[in-house]
């Protein structure tokens, strides 16, 4: 259980070190669904676990469910009334949008500055440009 002592600190921190890696390696299986395997044989899944992935692991067990969760993610569908506002420096900028029946395929259009909300594909969200002044960069 060393490695999981090697591998947690933050798991066993405030906790006597006596029992405490068997535990946090039992919230890592419980909160992933190994529950079914003994508290030796996740602690040795753990210690071959890659970088990112025991840090997705060690987030679970602190009840993190998604530990790379990115706030556009959350963003409201752009409708025809509030459209998905895309900032530019240039007077154009290509869209990409995922097909509704096909995730495999993205559909992708031009988007310009000055024209009206823009849907790329029938029952997809709009898009707007926002044409932002030049920061002079190489382009």
């Amino acid at each position: 259980m060393n490695g999981l002592c090697r591998l947690f600190p933050a798991l066993t921190r405030g906790t006597s070190l006596l029992g405490a890696q068997p535990q946090a390696a039992w919230n890592v299986a419980k909160a992933f669904g190994y529950a079914t395997h003994s508290k030796e044989e996740v602690a040795e899944f753990l210690e071959q676990t890659t970088v990112p992935e025991r840090e997705e692991l060690e987030a679970k067990a602190h009840g993190i469910e998604n530990p790379w969760h990115e706030a556009w993610l959350d963003a409201p569908f752009g409708t025809e009334e509030n459209p998905v506002v895309v900032p530019s420096e240039f007077a154009e900028r290509i869209v990409g949008v995922s097909d509704p029946d096909d995730d495999s395929l993205v559909w992708w259009g031009i988007i310009e500055d000055g024209q009206p909300p823009k849907q790329i594909i029938e029952g997809g969200e709009f898009f707007v440009l926002k044409r932002l002044p030049s920061s002079g960069g190489h382009h």
